[in-house]
């Protein structure tokens, strides 16, 4: 993530999917739609610069990440910003909207599937209608 450039998002079509093209494993962004086009206009400023922290000069500076959480403090009341939560909130919104364990497991650069189960307690049981749904499958 800190090494992105705006010249690693490659956009597919105009409502489609983001590519991260800056890694050895295919990263898509398209599990929040809703963030492409804060993605789109982040590319266009970045040009072949930094998504992240645009103005630094080095690939990776110590504390990078930690130091930028460290100066964006929510208000009171509010956790403290983390990467790591930020990454499991969204395996869990993934697993919630019953994505294909191994789909997530690709995208999140998880060893296997079971690397999944710690977070299953946070997915909340599935209904009823949407269960038969989804066993009945779409009959093709």
């Amino acid at each position: 993530m800190a090494a992105s450039r705006g010249h690693h998002l490659r956009f597919l079509r105009h409502d489609g999917p983001v590519l991260h093209t800056g890694v050895d494993r295919l990263v898509p962004l398209v599990a929040r739609a809703g963030w492409e086009r804060v993605l789109e206009a982040l590319v266009e400023a970045a040009g072949a610069g930094y998504l992240f922290r645009p103005r630094r000069t080095v690939e990776y500076a110590k504390n990078l990440i930690s130091s930028w959480s460290l100066a964006h403090r929510p208000p009171p009341g509010l956790p403290a910003l983390s990467v790591g939560r930020r990454r499991a909130t969204w395996i869990v919104e993934l697993m919630t909207a019953r994505i294909d364990h191994d789909l997530i497991v690709k995208a999140a650069g998880l060893a296997s599937a079971a690397s999944l189960a710690r977070y299953q307690h946070h997915v909340p049981p599935i209904d009823d209608a949407t269960a038969v749904t989804l066993l009945r499958g779409t009959g093709r």
